[in-house]
């Protein structure tokens, strides 16, 4: 099963009409229906608009449809229980195209975490100096 095959598989499990698709994403109406490749920019994308699409299962036919993080709908493969016909064939892609896709996505998602990280440390520092204030108030007591 092809990329675009599992988009439009997608799509139908969530009730979502190609058009609405199309304009989400901002790709050109046929594109599901034309030609086999994403593409990295136009795999970004639609993860972008569309996050609850396990990558791993659209890349690489590994695990869910959707990502776990997302309530249970019939017929959709979650938490390892397929309750539809969901091909279950194990491959790997050696895309180049689909392989950069993942290493974007997973850079950005660094890059996310490390802002956070990055803010938490700014907190800590906070809360170090307020507790040194208190400590010095108590000492002058």
């Amino acid at each position: 099963m092809t990329e675009k095959e599992k988009i439009k598989q997608y799509l139908e499990r969530k009730g979502i009409s190609k058009n609405s698709f199309y304009q989400k994403t901002g790709l050109s109406m046929g594109f599901l229906d034309s030609g086999k490749s994403l593409g990295v920019d136009k795999l970004k994308t639609i993860i972008e608009n569309y996050p609850d699409i396990s990558l791993d299962w659209l890349v690489f036919d590994k695990e869910n449809v959707m990502s776990n993080n997302t309530i249970n709908n019939p017929g959709v493969v979650l938490n390892g229980q397929n309750n539809g016909h969901i091909d279950q064939r194990q491959y790997y892609s050696d895309s180049p195209d689909v392989l950069r896709a993942q290493i974007e996505l997973l850079d950005e998602r660094i890059k996310e975490k490390d802002a956070q990280i990055k803010e938490k440390d700014a907190q800590i520092k906070e809360k170090d100096a307020q507790i040194n204030r208190l400590l010095s108030i108590l000492e002058k007591q």
